[in-house]
């Protein structure tokens, strides 16, 4: 990192402004879903994955997204017991997965005598799928929106936390626009702190908040914490063409020495967290994506690319997905835009409800037909 990070800054940081934001906003408005349809010849059913959710499940949803598995059983626990009277069997559905995919077979069965009294039907099967020998966990992610309030500060103390014991982890400045003295200060901050813990950062919408910060600073809007901040992103983003360009006009405009770059610490290889080479499938066989599908996976969506080549039908099985993290959705929409603007008519299949959700929720549903899983 570079040497005036070192030095001491003036001024305190500003308190942190009391905001009452929620973790995840209301997404968008969908019809209410269908209820499952009972098969005439037993007990097996097909169940739509579409619909007017709730906006607690999609929070579910995205919190799995993101690794949270504790607190994903946790919302959907509370969701049943506030919701006693709601007959939709969709939240049970996305707990029993969770249960399924996180090896819970103790609060699955508890659950599946409560579903039973409830609906007065039999309860899922407990059906894990199978999955990789050695998965491990998600990097601990930070998450900053335009200004950086309680809820972000909350968030933080977490966050270092689970990044003390993390080979990596993962900023998102997606959502940050050009961010004035206070939000800068905090999130370069947090990329000081990282440095010192010797932590290798992958930087979410990076390049696009590079644009912005780069944006406010030809408009003579940037604080020094702002400038600070551009030339950690740039760095960060091992852009050193940019980062000295910026670091000239750093030094003219505070009549400093210009910082010198250094290479940012390399990502740790992320094979374990992901099956890579998912098997290729036969002209008749839906196309498998399998694991967890996240940073890495981006052999996954290439070979998806192209089986779908020349199909007019386009099958893609999601009954071994674990998860997919919240990091990729703009690669996962990349993909299926690519396939639908070829003409490829896109169903995804058997995937579990925690993934399908998080489908609409990003707007898969918009390029593709997404069907829930079969269950016994």
């Amino acid at each position: 990192m570079f040497s005036f990070f070192r030095k001491e800054k003036p001024g305190d940081f500003l308190a942190f402004l009391k905001e009452g934001n929620d973790a995840f906003g209301p997404g968008p408005s969908y019809t209410q879903a269908k209820p499952p349809i009972e098969a005439s010849g037993g007990g097996i059913e097909v169940q739509e994955a579409i619909g007017g959710l709730p906006p607690e499940l999609e929070e579910a949803a995205v919190l799995y997204a993101n690794g949270k598995i504790g607190e994903t059983a946790t919302l959907l626990n509370r969701y049943i017991l506030d919701h006693h009277d709601n007959r939709d069997p969709l939240p049970w559905y996305m707990l029993f997965d969770l249960y399924e995919l996180s090896d819970q077979s103790a609060p699955f069965e508890d659950a599946a005598v409560d579903f039973a009294v409830k609906f007065e039907r039999s309860p899922p099967t407990w059906t894990p799928r199978d999955r990789p020998k050695s998965v491990t966990p998600p990097p601990p992610l930070m998450s900053y929106g335009e200004k950086f309030g309680s809820l972000e500060r909350v968030k933080q103390n977490r966050f270092f936390q689970e990044a003390a014991h993390a080979p990596y982890v993962r900023l998102d400045v997606s959502k940050t626009l050009a961010p004035d003295e206070e939000t800068a200060s905090a999130i370069l901050k947090d990329i000081v702190r990282l440095h010192e813990m010797r932590k290798p950062v992958e930087l979410i919408g990076g390049p696009g908040f590079a644009v912005r910060l780069d944006a406010a600073r030809q408009g003579d809007r940037l604080t020094e914490s702002g400038w600070f901040l551009l030339l950690a992103v740039l760095q960060l983003l091992g852009k050193e063409d940019d980062f000295e360009n910026a670091a000239v006009d750093y030094a003219v405009a505070f009549e400093v020495s210009p910082p010198s770059y250094t290479q940012p610490r390399p990502l740790p290889s992320k094979n374990n967290s992901v099956m890579e080479s998912p098997a290729s499938p036969t002209p008749d066989t839906a196309f498998k994506l399998s694991g967890q599908i996240g940073p890495g996976s981006e052999a996954q969506f290439n070979e998806l690319k192209k089986y779908a080549r020349g199909r007019q039908q386009v099958e893609i099985d999601l009954s071994q997905v674990i998860r997919i993290d919240f990091s990729v959705v703009g690669l996962l929409l990349e993909t299926l835009i690519n396939i639908s603007s070829s003409g490829g008519k896109i169903l995804f299949k058997e995937g579990n409800e925690l993934v399908n959700t998080l489908l609409h929720i990003v707007g898969a549903s918009q390029f593709a037909v997404v069907l829930g899983r079969t269950r016994a």
